[in-house]
């Protein structure tokens, strides 16, 4: 063997090789054929040995040390000797002009890149690229649905579209607050049990603590720093539910909260509200509430007015999660994050079908 040779195995079982027809830095071509001397008849399936004539395929594999890779496959069209059907030869490891290795590749890659870049990457068209996707998407999912407004009349069209016993069907309704979408809700689906998303309650009764955090951490104008640097160092740790906190961080609260009543009280306040959810059942998420209450009626922390506001305007939203088997929308949101993520990447979409297959590949 010269000494600038090396062979290579394709790793495709029952492919033998035949010729290099191109060995060039740029470009490797092989012709290669199956290995299976009778492959069986797809009519009868009878082993079949005649061969009436070859036709050539070209196929593109996977590059092998950064060169495009180009199967020439030399395809027998054969006879079959039980029912004179003539058939083509195949081979698992070819998809049209693709291998299936190189397939999957191509559809990985446009998990994570627009599929012009894939195309670009692996020197093949864009339609090839968007089919392989499409198929594939249709093998791991469907959509149900895409409404392209936040809007009542968008969510009430998509409800109406389903057919009325497609809504009696649905018994808990999960949502994010969302005033238009609650409309809807009631309009289409006020049979069902409406959730509020916990962790955008959660995110609500914060948002009173930060107010909060804010105003304890104000210095007098004219100071430098012009805020309390404890204060401000602690906003993500005063985020954190007690019974998340190590004993080093409950000490380092406890210092915080020395002389610091109103800080005091709304952290004390927001841990009562995580308690809605933390409760092992409805009694329990009251008893909570009560706790909070006390708390609030102290007049330390008016900026949790808000807060209570909304909650009066949800409350049985809010408390409905524990009649509703503690729903979550976390995994649909997750998904919509990802597939905000995919727009983006992909500079938008003018096609929904495009959008939809991209979307199930992603998520």
């Amino acid at each position: 063997m010269a000494s600038d040779v090396m062979s290579v195995r394709l790793w495709l079982p029952r492919i033998r090789v035949r010729e290099v027809v191109a060995d060039a830095p740029e470009r490797l071509v092989v012709r290669v054929v199956l290995s299976v001397r009778c492959p069986g008849c797809p009519g009868c399936g009878t082993p079949s040995g005649r061969c009436h004539d070859r036709r050539e395929r070209e196929i593109r594999d996977l590059e092998v040390s950064g060169r495009p890779v180009v199967l020439v496959w030399s395809q027998r069209r054969m006879v079959c000797d039980g029912c004179g059907r003539r058939f083509m030869e195949a081979h698992w490891a070819f998809e049209g002009s693709v291998t299936a290795r190189l397939a999957r590749r191509l559809v990985n890659d446009a998990r994570s890149m627009p599929v012009n870049t894939v195309a670009r990457r692996h020197g093949v068209s864009w339609g090839l690229v968007n089919a392989l996707v499409a198929a594939w998407a249709g093998l791991v999912g469907e959509v149900l649905a895409m409404v392209p407004h936040r809007s009542q009349a968008a969510l009430s069209a998509f409800l109406a579209s389903q057919g009325h016993k497609w809504c009696r069907g649905v018994k808990v309704v999960v949502s994010d607050g969302s005033k238009p979408y609650k409309a809807a809700i009631d309009a289409r689906l006020g049979h069902a049990r409406h959730v509020l998303d916990r962790y955008r309650v959660i995110r609500w009764f914060q948002a009173a603590l930060v107010a909060v955090r804010r105003d304890v951490q104000r210095r007098p104008e004219g100071s430098v720093p012009a805020f309390d640097r404890d204060v401000f160092g602690s906003r993500f740790l005063l985020m954190r539910r007690p019974d998340k906190l190590s004993e080093a961080e409950q000490a380092r609260l406890g210092e915080l909260f020395a002389a610091r009543p109103r800080l005091t009280a709304a952290w004390d306040a927001l841990a009562e509200l995580h308690g809605l959810y933390l409760a092992d059942d409805h009694k329990g998420a009251m008893a909570a509430l009560d706790r909070f209450a006390d708390i609030y009626s102290t007049g330390l922390i008016p900026e949790f007015s808000d807060t209570v506001d909304t909650f009066l305007a949800w409350h049985n939203q809010i408390l409905g999660w524990h009649h509703a088997a503690r729903p979550s929308n976390g995994r649909i949101d997750r998904t919509n994050n990802l597939l905000q993520v995919l727009r983006r990447t992909a500079h938008g979409f003018t096609n929904y079908a495009n959008f939809e297959a991209r979307g199930i590949l992603l998520t």
